[in-house]
């Protein structure tokens, strides 16, 4: 990184960066599986894979996507026959979202994706920096997942803004 780079990404907020990185990554993560049909929805039917009896709610919390969203994936992968819903046993007013056998076709193949995406995205990197990296990332997470996401609130003010150039 130059001189310059540095000096300019120095006080950079952090999601602008964090910004910088997603809008590339998650474009060529699309791209590259645009023939699978799944849109940009990958976390969705990673998370189903690894967690048995998940609920929309769960999906919804895990992921920081809203409900609605959630909604709207989950009918968009069930008419693609991808998941399926089920109630739950124990509450008969609950249903769990299941990966059918034709999502766990295609995983294999948003994994490898993932992975060489991963691969290019880390050139130069040991694994102990891919691995603290991850870990930083998720701490960094931890640490300001309290705060106001989509529900920011802009006051009003009466005093005028005046610019001086």
């Amino acid at each position: 990184m130059s001189k310059d780079e540095k000096k300019l990404y120095k006080n950079m907020p952090l999601g602008k960066l964090c910004s910088m990185v997603t809008k590339p990554y998650f474009g060529a993560l699309t791209l590259k599986t645009e023939h699978l049909k799944i849109e940009k929805n990958f976390s969705v039917l990673i998370l189903l894979e690894e967690n048995k009896n998940c609920t929309q709610k769960y999906i919804s919390c895990a992921l920081q996507i809203d409900k609605v969203s959630v909604v709207k994936i989950i009918d968009g992968f069930t008419k693609k026959g991808l998941v399926k819903r089920v109630q739950n046993p124990k509450d008969k007013r609950e249903y769990f979202v299941e990966l059918t056998p034709k999502a766990h076709n295609v995983l294999p193949k948003v994994h490898k994706t993932i992975k060489e995406l991963n691969d290019i995205a880390f050139k130069g990197f040991s694994s102990k920096e891919r691995d603290d990296f991850s870990k930083a990332i998720i701490k960094v997470y931890h640490n300001i997942e309290h705060f106001p996401s989509s529900h920011v609130i802009v006051y009003k003010t009466k005093k005028k803004i005046s610019k001086s150039i």
